[in-house]
Parts: structure tokens; C-alpha cells; sequence
């Protein structure tokens, strides 16, 4: 019976190494050595803003979004929208997310830093990444996150860096080969 996967919330996670930055100005001041981001892929029949109702609470300290209109999804021809810049700004995640939803937007492409230190940012293919301050809160994120996507618990420091894991339906985490 093969193994499908369109079942699955979360298909991989990936652990990365993401400098630190003391001021977003000022690229030059860079503290190396800390693993406290990671990248999660979503299926693809999944929205990846959805999870932002679990950051609600946070204040936004700088935000760049690009959206463009939904096109119908029964029309015989589908207009292309073009590509907009969201110019409006929010204090907290929770006043994005009821101005999204009362538009009709697909969102293309974010990158929002919180007040806190966290960034969280698309990456291809229906991809998140989120940068922590730290690898204990990078952990309990990860912790949070898969207990919402109902994976069962996994090892965290058993995961490499750099390396991505494919998530199973049986709960299991395979290391995905590198594709060239």
C-alpha cells in the first residue's frame, strides 16, 4: 500500500544556522554559532498564513508582504493580478490577520520581525521559516507546532543541521536525499 502523504500537515522540517543580528541596519554586527532557526514545509493544498492565528499575540516591529487578488476558481479563463506591496501597517499579528480576512488576497511573499526578536518568513515552496533568539525557544516552537499539526512528539537533538527531515504518516521522520 504506498504511503500517501497528502494527508499530512507538515511535510519536512529542516534545521538551519542563522547568524544573529544586533540591529537590522547594521549587517556587520553578526554573531555566528547559533542554531535557532528552522524551516518547516506545509503541503501544498495547505495556506501557510493559517498559522499565524498562533502568533496573535505578538507585536509586529517591522513587516514586507506582497499579495495579489484570488482569481475565481470556477471561471473558464483565470486573470493573472499583478503583485502589490502591503503598505499598511499593524501593530500585532492579530489586526493582519482579520485584514486579510476580510480581503480576497493570496499572499505571495513575507517577512515579518516581532518585537520579541522573532522573524518568521516564507520560503519556496509552501515553506516557513522561523528565527528564534535562541535553541531552547527554537525547540519549544518546534515542540508547539508539530503537537498542533498532530505529529507525534520527535527527538529534536537527533536532527542535523542543514539537513532535511520528511515527515511520515506513522509518525516517523526520514532524512530526505538531496536531489541535484
Amino acid at each position: 500500500m504506498k504511503d500517501n502523504q497528502e494527508y499530512i500537515l507538515l511535510k519536512s522540517i529542516e534545521l538551519r544556522h542563522s547568524p544573529f543580528v544586533f540591529e537590522t541596519e547594521d549587517p556587520c554586527k553578526i554573531k555566528h554559532g547559533i542554531h535557532r532557526s528552522f524551516i518547516l514545509q506545509f503541503n501544498l493544498n495547505i495556506d501557510r498564513m493559517f498559522m499565524f492565528i498562533h502568533f496573535k499575540h505578538l507585536k509586529i516591529n517591522a513587516m514586507e508582504l506582497y499579495y495579489r487578488k484570488k482569481s475565481g476558481k470556477n471561471r473558464k479563463t483565470r486573470k493573472v493580478y499583478p503583485q502589490h506591496k502591503m503598505r499598511l501597517t499593524f501593530d500585532n499579528t492579530h489586526e493582519l490577520l482579520y485584514y486579510l480576512g476580510c480581503k480576497n488576497y493570496k499572499i505571495d511573499w513575507f517577512e515579518i520581525r516581532f518585537q520579541n526578536g522573532w522573524v518568521i518568513k516564507s520560503c519556496w515552496l509552501n515553506g516557513i521559516e522561523f528565527i528564534t533568539n535562541n535553541t531552547i525557544e527554537r525547540n519549544l516552537l518546534i515542540e508547539k507546532l508539530i503537537a498542533i499539526s498532530g505529529q507525534g512528539p520527535i527527538n529534536i537533538n537527533s536532527l542535523q543541521i542543514n539537513q532535511a527531515y520528511a515527515f511520515c504518516i506513522n509518525g516517523e521522520l526520514k532524512q530526505k536525499a538531496f536531489l541535484v
